[in-house]
């Protein structure tokens, strides 16, 4: 809005300098013509005077007079012409920026380019719906995440109370991290379908993500709501330990942390930083030992826990190719992240995101890397590696940041280590 008010301003005092302009350039031929008059009529009387003192004779003189008119009349002529040659430029030169000026504002007033986008959006809905939805593509690109969003808004518009149309549209601006839109989206899904459990699971990590005072407290409510309707759901708890720490709460966050701490790696990093905030918060050394978790929770494949890891992790290498080493930036970050390589979701499995270090440079991911419940490393067969350096720790890929991938590793069969050269430029 400042900026229309600004615009408009300036087009004032164009429309100001319009009017006043060919105003004081007429009083300035008018000064001359003046000057001018009284210049002849001085002249005229020496010329009468001369012919009195009989210097010149009466036709002389009546010669002599007739040329200074005719020179007065010839003067004011030219000085009529120049006025209108001069008032024409700056009307020419206003009219230009405001034309351009002009339709600048009516282009971004009516929101031209973004109802070409949604317009294509509509023409290819169809396809966007089966890329995103029914068979999900490693390659959706975040123009065609933000198209799709523009598809489902308008036909939230058509029919508001769709639960399902606002549970996507908030994924979706989770995915493009939107942290605002998306717990919006998941709020206003939650008013249509309050039972829904996982639905107000989503709704809570999106607050918890805003990372914000009111967030924290939206994603508190939801997550005690969900604890006392399913103490035995460790995922709620984690959750919980998270929040109720972001929050300074050592209460809540010690004794959730209590109940799950069994089942965290104890080098991952989710358990470490948990455990230096906690720390940092006061908790006594004895809630980090390995015991037994307390409160009728107990440990899930009983059978199986000399069989099978509790965690899947990847110890991964990254490296920087030779030919593009020149275009490191000297700041930013390295995200490392996993997807599922079967392509059914595009969310990644499991994050890691650090300062930009030296490298090669290795480090780990495990599913208590995940960044929603039920997405992690323990349930993809096969996935699908990718190393970024950016300039923000955003996922979503820009243009200009350095990338390497690597395709279809086996989990069942993977390496000690698992290593990735960055070797490509982002267009």
């Amino acid at each position: 809005m400042s900026i229309f008010y600004i615009i408009s301003a300036l087009l004032f005092l164009f429309g100001l300098v319009f009017v006043f302009y060919p105003w004081l350039k007429r009083s300035s031929v008018q000064r001359v013509e003046v000057n001018n008059v009284n210049v002849i009529r001085a002249r005229i009387e020496e010329i009468k005077k001369e012919a009195e003192e009989g210097l010149i004779n009466q036709d002389e003189m009546q010669q002599s007079i007739d040329e200074m008119k005719l020179a007065l009349v010839d003067e004011t002529q030219n000085q009529s012409n120049k006025s209108t040659h001069s008032a024409i430029k700056p009307l020419i030169i206003g009219a230009i920026p405001t034309l351009i000026i002009g339709i600048w504002v009516y282009v971004d007033a009516n929101q031209l380019s973004g109802l070409s986008q949604l317009q294509f959006a509509i023409n290819n809905t169809q396809e966007l719906n089966n890329r995103i939805v029914l068979q999900p593509a490693n390659d959706v690109s975040p123009q065609e995440f933000q198209k799709y969003a523009l598809v489902i808004r308008q036909q939230l518009r058509k029919k508001p109370d769709d639960a399902i149309g606002w549970t996507w549209l908030g994924r979706i601006n989770m995915t493009l991290g939107q942290m605002e839109e998306s717990v919006n989206a998941f709020k206003k899904a939650l008013t249509l379908k309050p039972q829904d459990d996982e639905l107000r699971s989503r709704y809570a990590q999106a607050a918890m993500m805003r990372g914000d005072e009111e967030g924290l407290a939206i994603a508190f409510n939801q997550l005690e709501y969900l604890i006392r309707k399913a103490p035995q759901e460790r995922q709620y708890r984690l959750l919980m330990t998270v929040v109720a720490a972001q929050s300074n709460n050592a209460e809540v966050a010690f004794s959730n942390f209590a109940l799950i701490k069994d089942q965290l790696d104890p080098s991952s990093s989710l358990f470490q930083s948990l455990s230096t905030q906690l720390r940092s918060m006061g908790a006594p050394e004895s809630l980090f030992d390995s015991q037994a978790s307390d409160a009728g929770i107990q440990p899930e494949n009983n059978n199986n826990v000399n069989n099978e890891p509790k965690t899947t992790k990847l110890e991964v290498m990254v490296s920087v190719a030779e030919s593009i080493q020149a275009k490191l930036p000297s700041e930013g970050f390295l995200i490392v992240f996993a997807q599922d390589a079967s392509g059914q979701t595009r969310l990644p499995l499991a994050v890691k995101r650090v300062t930009l270090p030296e490298f090669p440079f290795v480090l780990s991911l495990s599913e208590e890397d995940a960044m929603l419940e039920n997405f992690s490393l323990k349930t993809a067969e096969q996935v699908k590696l990718t190393a970024r350096i950016s300039m923000d720790e955003d996922v979503m890929p820009s243009s200009g940041e350095l990338q390497g991938e690597l395709e279809l590793l086996q989990m069942s069969a993977k390496p000690n280590i698992v290593e990735i050269i960055i070797d490509k430029e982002l267009p």
